[in-house]
């Protein structure tokens, strides 16, 4: 997945480029406030970052592949059924900045 230079990920495609380039600073402030709550909380899954934050997963779990991709979280190894009944990952906290 190809990044913008804010580090905002998105389909190799031009009218994805510009979305992902329009508002930068609000999907910015999205990921430091996920970041923020993996500070605090040491661990969560996307499901429950989504629901803290009162935020729709499709907006929360691109940040959460952004800070993994950046290396602040990774994989904590541990799984948990989501509400659809499909296990999900638990992150983890791996760097401050």
């Amino acid at each position: 997945m190809p990044y913008t230079d804010e580090k905002i990920g998105y389909q190799n495609n031009n009218a994805s480029k510009e979305a992902a380039s329009f508002n930068s600073k609000g999907k910015i402030t999205i990921r430091e406030q996920v970041l923020e709550l993996f500070r605090e909380r040491k661990e969560l899954s996307a499901e429950q970052v989504s629901e803290i934050m009162n935020r729709a997963e499709i907006s929360v779990k691109p940040r959460i592949t952004e800070l993994k991709n950046s290396g602040f979280i990774s994989d904590s190894g541990k799984k948990v059924i989501g509400k659809w009944g499909t296990s999900i990952t638990i992150w983890k906290i791996v760097k401050e900045k």
